[in-house]
């Protein structure tokens, strides 16, 4: 009998130490020289989590995700997106073509609604705390994102909320599609079978603002005009003009959509993990006009052949790196796993042109 205890014990001890060997060796960071980073694709309402279990060492993302890791000191940021690319452009409006071209009106009353959200917003910014209006934008905030307003707050001072596709706007669109050449994401090749001589053809073609300057004359209405599905992404601050726009609360009882004679129907009120997501959307007819990043929405007209029309700017900025507090450099990342929303996305687009500019390559986790 005493034997055989001790072989159930010696059983036991062998099965705990081969546990521990394996938690380590799927844990430990891999080497793969001196220069490569990993990415692994995990929304960015779940990246906090994920770098504060160790399951991966940072994450890029957009606000108010990464204001959320950093007031609390759970992490720190590396590099923020304005700084390596300044005043770049981040989400965008964009509807289906078909939907555009059939409704101009209800397209252009939607970007008014956005306009007038957009002023409002940054307005109400400037005049600070202490005002009814920045309460109540603050509290909006929170309740569509499930943050605090601390963190709210800290989010919108790294967000540039700008609705103009400017030729500067353009200019890094074109930027973006090149680089997605670069990265093969996209070929020279997939733009000609497009119908496009370039990368700059291509952005002249997928960008209408013609939507856009038709919304300076559109005035509020007393009926209702017509019917949009609108998309948008989880809990994302830099489309905070929606946000604002969909709290009746804010203008006097009614919506901003309502009051510009717009019937708003969202079918996924938690909106989308990631902007390949919202693009999705538009390949399955689900939406007709969606708030996204513009990169995923060149990346998969391109791609797959999805047909959108950008018609205009939703902000500019507002991502970051950032990093549990013990990486102090981008370069500590070596053989470490970074958290991004997904391919396609502007935050992992970031993540690849900035380690590509610092001479690191990036490569999926397991790959």
């Amino acid at each position: 009998m005493e034997k055989k205890t001790m072989m159930i014990l010696a059983v036991v001890v062998v099965v705990i130490v081969l546990g521990g060997v394996m938690a380590w060796y799927f844990t430990k960071p891999v080497d793969n020289g001196d220069n490569t980073i990993f990415y692994t694709a995990i929304p960015p309402a779940q990246q906090k989590q994920a770098i504060s279990n160790g399951t991966v060492s940072a994450g890029v993302s957009w606000e108010p995700y990464v204001s959320d890791s950093l007031v609390d000191g759970s992490a720190h940021a590396l590099v923020w997106s304005g700084d390596f690319w300044p005043n770049h452009p981040c989400c965008v409006v964009a509807a289906r073509t078909g939907f555009a071209e059939s409704n101009p009106d209800l397209v252009s009353r939607m970007i008014k609604v956005h306009l007038v959200a957009s002023d409002w917003v940054t307005t109400t910014l400037s005049e600070g705390p202490g005002t009814e209006n920045y309460t109540k934008l603050m509290e909006a905030g929170a309740t569509f994102s499930n943050r605090g307003v601390n963190v709210v707050e800290n989010a919108t001072m790294h967000i540039l909320y700008e609705t103009d596709i400017t030729p500067a706007v353009e200019d890094y669109l074109v930027q973006f599609t090149e680089k997605f050449v670069e990265l093969g994401i996209v070929t020279n090749a997939t733009i000609e079978q497009r119908g496009y001589e370039n990368a700059t053809d291509f952005v002249s073609n997928i960008v209408d603002t013609t939507y856009y300057d038709a919304a300076a004359d559109i005035q509020p209405s007393e009926t209702i005009v017509g019917t949009v599905r609108l998309g948008y992404l989880t809990g994302d601050l830099h489309q905070f003009a929606r946000v604002v726009a969909m709290d009746d609360d804010i203008w006097g009882g009614k919506s901003l959509y309502e009051i510009y004679g717009i019937d708003v129907q969202v079918d996924n009120p938690a909106g989308f993990a990631n902007g390949p997501l919202v693009m999705d959307a538009f390949a399955a007819n689900a939406i007709d006009v969606g708030y996204l990043g513009a990169p995923p929405a060149m990346q998969k007209a391109l791609n797959v052949g999805t047909d959108i029309t950008i018609v205009a700017l939703a902000n500019e900025e507002g991502s970051a790196i950032i990093a549990n507090n013990d990486i102090d450099s981008f370069g500590d990342l070596v053989n470490r796993t970074v958290a991004t929303p997904g391919p396609g996305s502007i935050q992992h687009l970031f993540l690849l042109s900035y380690a590509e500019e610092e001479g690191y390559n990036v490569i999926l986790k397991g790959a």
